[in-house]
């Protein structure tokens, strides 16, 4: 039996925000040099544009468990992850 030591990756997350965008709910978050909008209904991406803030209401943080789903989401999800990383 082994003991997994806990690894934190918590300080390379993106801030993720539940916010509005033109009145749909989503998440508002910027894991690279974008900020992006994703949509939950729909699970649309929009990359959003100086023109588009005045139409964004951040209402809130997320927990830290979306914000970890969200980053591995923007990633390609679980099993490209898992496929595709250096052992």
């Amino acid at each position: 039996m082994h003991t997994v030591p806990e690894i934190s990756t918590l300080g390379k997350l993106a801030k993720a925000f539940h916010a509005t965008f033109h009145g749909l709910s989503g998440i508002l978050t910027k894991p690279a040099a974008a900020v992006l909008f994703l949509e939950h209904e729909s699970g649309a991406v929009v990359t959003l544009t100086d023109a588009d803030v005045p139409y964004v209401v951040v209402l809130g943080e997320v927990a830290s468990s979306m914000q970890q789903y969200l980053s591995d989401m923007a990633r390609g999800g679980a099993p490209r992850i898992c496929t595709t990383r250096a052992n």
